[in-house]
């Protein structure tokens, strides 16, 4: 019989098949120690040689990831083999064997217990919490010679189910055989997630209890995009769908050959697609993808992947590399946004560690303000990049005039030294703010004669206005771009931005989702920045519509009271232009 279950998309796409169910390694060992001294020294070197067998396997799934996913993920496993090789890590293990006597595997499980468990009051290191029980569960097999079920060569088709999956499985995993995956429990944010996406592998999340009521050999069909599981479904099902996925392959060939068409509607009106990105080297994608600029460029990875505060010269190489890369197209670095989900440690500041509410907290422009040194030498290495091409400085979290005055002064601070010293830059560099806090976006007339754009941070918006943890699985459901008070929120902010002739863009994900594509070109907006892989799609429903049209599509949408009835009616829209 037909069963339908519906969990989190968090990577698109359809599979079809048999289940495997996934079989998980739970090796909680009870408490463990060595009945004499003498045994020490094998316990010692039974740990060391398991710290350097997981470091070659992570090094080599890292390297076979790079070789074809679509985004970059090396990062992740770059900070597996960062943890695995940390001095204090490994002292602290061998604290427990030499003086404790504890065996090895229990004293690696308990120190990384001892560390995942000061992390679990904070949501927004969820994903260095996944990523160290990655690792425990990496090194208890190596040091009871235990073996991973093995995905990486299968030797037949299926749809992987699991209680969960570690960014290590999914890297891992036969990219021929295994089809998709669905777990009980995740979300959209975690780095199994990103690495799922980076893979292309269709992949649904957060469905319970699955792994108890599914057996291997079911068949399924899977839903990435939709977040659905499908249990044994009816001949009629089956078809829809094997129509979809051919539809959905021949789709995406057709996208890439257009990647370079210019993006205009049919009657005439340039729309201008950037992409967001996070790292240097991501600027290849945006040019392959024939991007007109860089929307958003995420700056807090010079903390969250270097250990230590990164001084000005490494920000400045950073923003120097992409600026000069895009050859004079723009670029819009938004300053660092630390804190809420963003793992960071600075050597003299670990105070937001301790806030109760980060996503509420001391974060972005409140912490940039609060620790003006560390602000002044990004401020200082962005001036200076804009030296070589057009930059636009884009302050997040923005919640006050007087916080975009307070950084105004001190770019002019920062410029001034700067020709002191002889340095060059864009006296005329463009200073915007994020409209991502409800409140800004209400009065967004209050700040359009102090900033030259605003940027549309959706993701944030959303969960504000909406009163949803963004990042947590449990409440993820009510996390809805489509409901009625985001849909007007952003009419009131794009019209008003319009009317006063101030340059407004969106980089949040709600730009490079083609359910809403038609809706934000009818509300005025005339600049979305995305992500590489969603500009194909953007720019052909773009090039397919007319603005009279998507005004249409905005007049009925705004009527509607339901978030379901919006998404059903959207989802209508968008087959008619895709």
């Amino acid at each position: 019989m037909e069963t339908i279950i519906r969990g989190i998309p968090v990577s698109q796409g359809i599979a079809m098949g048999p289940v495997y169910v996934l079989g998980s390694f739970e090796a909680k060992l009870p408490p463990s120690y060595l009945p004499d001294e003498e045994m020490i020294p094998a316990e010692v070197e039974r740990f060391q040689n398991a710290v350097a067998k997981a470091q070659s396997e992570v090094e080599k799934i890292k390297l076979s990831v790079q070789a074809d996913a679509k985004q970059d993920v090396g990062p992740i496993f770059e900070a597996h083999i960062l943890i695995l090789s940390d001095r204090p890590f490994k002292s602290e293990v061998l604290r427990r064997i030499q003086r404790n006597r504890m065996t090895a595997g229990y004293a690696v499980q308990c120190t990384i217990g001892e560390y995942v468990r000061g992390l679990k009051d904070k949501p927004f290191l969820n994903p260095r919490i996944n990523d160290m029980q990655d690792i425990e569960r990496r090194l208890l097999r190596a040091i009871l010679d235990r073996q991973y079920e093995d995905l990486h060569s299968l030797g037949r088709k299926v749809v992987v189910i699991a209680r969960d999956l570690t960014p290590s499985q999914i890297a891992d995993m036969d990219r021929v055989n295994v089809l998709g995956f669905a777990t009980n429990i995740g979300g959209t944010t975690g780095h199994a997630a990103i690495v799922a996406r980076a893979r292309e592998i269709p992949a649904v999340v957060g469905l319970g209890n699955i792994t108890d009521t599914i057996t291997s050999g079911t068949e399924v069909i899977l839903d990435g995009t939709r977040g659905l599981l499908i249990v044994q479904p009816q001949d009629n099902t089956r078809t829809a769908y094997e129509k979809i996925q051919a539809d959905y392959r021949r789709f995406g060939v057709e996208l890439m050959s257009e990647a370079g068409w210019p993006t205009v509607t049919m009657d005439g009106c340039r729309i201008y697609i950037q992409g967001n990105i996070e790292f240097p080297h991501e600027t290849d994608s945006i040019i392959r993808n024939h991007a007109d600029g860089i929307g958003l460029y995420r700056t807090e990875f010079l903390y969250v992947d270097n250990k230590g505060e990164p001084n000005e010269e490494v920000h400045f190489d950073a923003y120097s590399r992409v600026v000069k890369a895009m050859s004079g197209r723009p670029v819009t670095i938004r300053t660092l946004d630390l804190g809420y989900d963003k793992d960071f440690h600075l050597q003299d500041n670990d105070s937001y560690l301790t806030e109760r509410n980060p996503g509420l907290g001391c974060r972005a422009i409140r912490y940039c303000l609060a620790n003006p040194d560390v602000f002044r030498a990004q401020l200082r290495a962005i001036c200076r990049a804009s030296a070589f091409g057009e930059v636009k400085l884009l302050i997040p979290m923005v919640c006050s005039r007087e916080e975009v005055q307070k950084v105004v002064g001190l770019v002019r601070n920062v410029q001034e030294r700067l020709s002191d010293e002889g340095a060059a830059y864009d006296p005329d560099m463009k200073l915007g703010i994020m409209v991502e806090v409800p409140s800004v976006a209400l009065v967004l007339d209050h700040f359009c004669d102090i900033v030259d754009f605003f940027s549309i941070g959706t993701n944030d918006l959303i969960q504000y206005l909406l009163a949803v943890d963004r990042t947590n699985e449990q409440v993820a459901q009510l996390y809805r771009p489509e409901h009625p008070a985001v849909l007007r929120i952003l009419l009131n902010v794009i019209k008003t931005a319009n009317d006063n002739h101030v340059p407004i863009s969106m980089c949040g994900e709600m730009a490079g989702d083609p359910l809403f594509v038609m809706f934000l070109l009818g509300l005025g907006l005339r600049n979305f920045s995305v992500s590489p892989p969603q500009m194909p799609e953007v720019k052909r429903i773009i090039r397919n519509s007319s603005l009279a049209a998507a005004t249409a599509v905005v007049d009925s949408a705004l009527e509607l009271s339901s978030p379901r009835d919006v998404r059903n009616f959207l989802r209508v829209e968008a087959t008619k232009f895709a």
